[in-house]
Parts: structure tokens; sequence; C-alpha cells
């Protein structure tokens, strides 16, 4: 009977984040980089005086006899790949996760196999991009050897692994500035969710914030480009509750009588003023119809109505205009998605006020793509009202439009 061979271990494993994302978008592009991470890789790990166990696919199994040389080559790694990243558009970015944990293993030829390399696989797949989590077998080796900073995150729960397992964030100049994103399997999730309520009415205020945002950006960019014919955009209600008005001619009432129905029409020309700094010239059209009550001789029920249509400001002829709510939540999407996406990296102007950001469950960063599918479902969460309601029961308090975006909102701190 053949003997079992077992030594004990240090276990590095490493894997892309995305792969098949960025295989799907360029399979030769992908394929060329992976192969150049791997080449740097190999150096790193030799020159630590490890030994790489195999390749599969995106994802690398070595082994090594110091645990201090294993998280040493990690954050050289990390370092060096962000370095190479910092010149490569987002979209293309190669970056690695990777899990080390000391444990026992079994030798099969060149390969080990064991709950010791299990658990190292696992804390590589919670890690953040660009990240290094460590058991708590490895930290003991190496708190007092290295000058890096380790945060502990709890006694997780790792798939296939009956006892929970101590694990570490190792602190490097490299590491994301987020803190573990994925979330942290069950524990982690649980912890989320006690919070998602709590964030539900921070959540509210972000987006008051937003749109408050969207209608002042709106109002100055219509005062700026204000001009001989008047508001790029009509001027509706609640809006016009701002505005003080002015009739600046009236014509003669005209009446019709037809099938016992008197309808009396009023035009006028009116001018409404927004605090001094902007005008919107409008023709307004009151009509007044009396009809005979059935039955009930001298009684008339009467009815009011007015339309608007706004004028060129010069010739006071018809000038079609977007409505300012239109085109106000037209800005209101296009700002957040552009922030989200763009210029703060996961947060909008009323989530980075109110301490908010968002981050996707798989731990990738949220780009205008991401950002642009999350903020337009947002229609199809309000229009339901049970996909906001869904941040109730959802582990990580998502809506529905969170949902479909793969992404969650949580405390920036």
């Amino acid at each position: 009977m053949h003997k079992v061979k077992r030594k004990l271990t240090t276990i590095f494993c490493a894997d892309v984040v995305g792969y098949s994302r960025l295989m799907g978008a360029d399979e030769h592009g992908t394929l060329k980089r992976l192969k150049e991470c791997r080449e740097l890789m190999q150096a790193f790990i030799e020159r630590h005086h490890g030994r790489v166990v195999s390749w599969s696919g995106d994802a690398v199994l070595a082994d090594f006899s110091s645990v201090v040389e294993s998280v040493q080559c990690a954050v050289e790694i990390q370092r060096e790949l962000k370095a190479q990243n910092d010149n490569v558009p987002e979209s293309q970015r190669m970056k690695f996760r990777i899990g080390i944990n000391l444990g026992d293993v079994m030798l099969d030829e060149h390969d080990i196999f064991g709950e010791g390399v299990n658990i190292a696989a696992r804390l590589q797949g919670l890690a953040t991009p660009g990240g290094i989590l460590i058991s708590g077998s490895v930290h003991d080796q190496v708190k007092n050897k290295l000058a890096l900073g380790f945060s502990f995150m709890g006694h997780q729960q790792v798939k296939n692994i009956s006892d929970q397992v101590p694990v570490f964030v190792v602190a490097h100049d490299a590491a994301p500035s987020l803190p573990i994103g994925a979330g942290f399997g069950e524990a982690s999730a649980a912890k989320a969710g006690a919070k998602a309520p709590a964030l539900l009415p921070l959540r509210f205020a972000a987006t008051v914030i937003d749109a408050i945002v969207a209608c002042v950006a709106l109002f100055a960019l219509i005062v700026a480009l204000d001009g001989p014919i008047g508001p790029i955009v009509a001027i509706d209600a609640p809006f016009t509750l701002l505005a003080s008005e002015r009739v600046v001619s009236t014509d003669m009432p005209s009446i019709e009588v037809s099938g016992g129905v008197e309808r009396t029409s009023t035009r006028s020309i009116v001018e409404r003023s927004y605090f001094g700094v902007l005008r919107q010239t409008f023709r307004r059209v009151d009509v007044e119809e009396k009809r005979q009550e059935t039955g009930r001789a001298g009684v008339k029920a009467v009815s009011r109505s007015s339309t608007e249509t706004p004028l060129d400001r010069q010739r006071r002829s018809d000038l079609p205009r977007p409505p300012f709510s239109i085109s106000a939540a037209v800005l209101f999407f296009f700002i957040a998605i552009l922030c989200e996406g763009l210029v703060l990296r996961g947060a909008s102007v009323g989530k980075l006020v109110m301490g908010l950001r968002v981050s996707a469950t798989s731990g990738e960063s949220v780009d205008l793509g991401r950002a642009a599918i999350r903020n337009l479902a947002k229609i199809a969460s309000v229009a339901t009202v049970i996909g906001v309601a869904m941040a109730l029961w959802s582990k990580r308090g998502q809506m529905l439009h969170d949902q479909l975006a793969g992404c969650y909102v949580h405390d920036a701190k």
C-alpha cells in the first residue's frame, strides 16, 4: 500500500479577478497579459525560495518553506502588478487576489492536497482585487517579523471547512484603499444585513441631495445659455411655485356656443421670473366651459382649464422646449453614472456627503457600464415599489437595481 507523504508548508493561492470578462473582451490581449503576469509571479516566487506547484487557467498554486518569505513575496507581487496596471486602461487591468495559509498537506508527486490548500483557496476567493488575506496560523508567524499592517477580520466560516478560520488583511502600500468588498461569506453578509435598514434613510437622503444637485446644475446651465429666445427648457411644475409672474398682455376673450356648451377662451402673454436671474415668456390659454345641468333649469356646470406654451422672447412665436422636470431627471442619471463610474468611483455627490459608497459584490471596481446599469435600473425599482423594499430582506441591503448591477451600498468608513 502506497504511503501518503505529508509536510507542513505555507500554501500560496492566487487568481485573476474577472478573468472571464477580460477574455470575453479581448482573448489574445488577455492571454498575452496573463503570460506576462505568470512570468512575473514565477520570478518572485523563485526569488523567495518558493515553488510553483501548478498553473490552472488564471490561477497559481505555490508553496513556501518560509512563512515570512511567502508574505513578502505576495506583497512584492501585488506592488509590481499595481505599478504595471497604473499604465493600463481600467477595463484591461489584470488584478490578482492572493490567499496564504500555513497547514499540513499531502504530497502526490509534484502536487499538494488537503484542507490546508482548501483554506488558502477560500481566502484567495474572499480577498479584494489587489489584496492579500492570510490565515491566523500565518499571522502568528509573521506579525512580529514584518513591517506590515494586519487587520483582523474576525473568525470566518468558509465553504467546506468545518471550523471557522481567523482571517487577517495584509496592509501594504499597494493594497486597495477600500475594505473587503465582496462580503466575507455568511458572517460578513449577516453583519452587512444588520446594517442595511439603518442605511436606508442615508440612501434616501443621498438621493435627495443628488436630485437637488441635478436641479441646481440644470438651472445654472439654463441661466448660462439664456439668450434672446429664452430658456432652453420649459420650466414646469413644481418649480413654477418658486417664480413670480406678470401679465404682459391679454387678448379679448373669445366666446363659442355649441351643443349647449358655452366656451370662453382668454389668451395672455405672461412673463415668469425666477429669482430675478431668469425669465420665461409663454402664452397661457385659459378656457372656461359652462354646460347646462340636465333637469336643472338655470344651473350650469362650470369647468376651467389652462395650458401654457413657451414663446420666443422676441418674436412671440411658439418655441417647443423639453420640460424642466424631464431634463432634470435625465441630468440626475447622467451625473450619478458619471460620478459612480468614473469621477468618484463608487460614490455620487449625495453618497459622498452621507458617507456611503457603492461596491461590486464580485470585488471589482464600479466602472461606467456597471454604474449605468445600476442607476438606470432605479426606474424599475421605483416603478415596482417592491424593488426598493427588497433592501429590507436582502443580506447586503440590495434593492432591485443593486442586484441587477451586481452591487451593494455600504458605509464608506
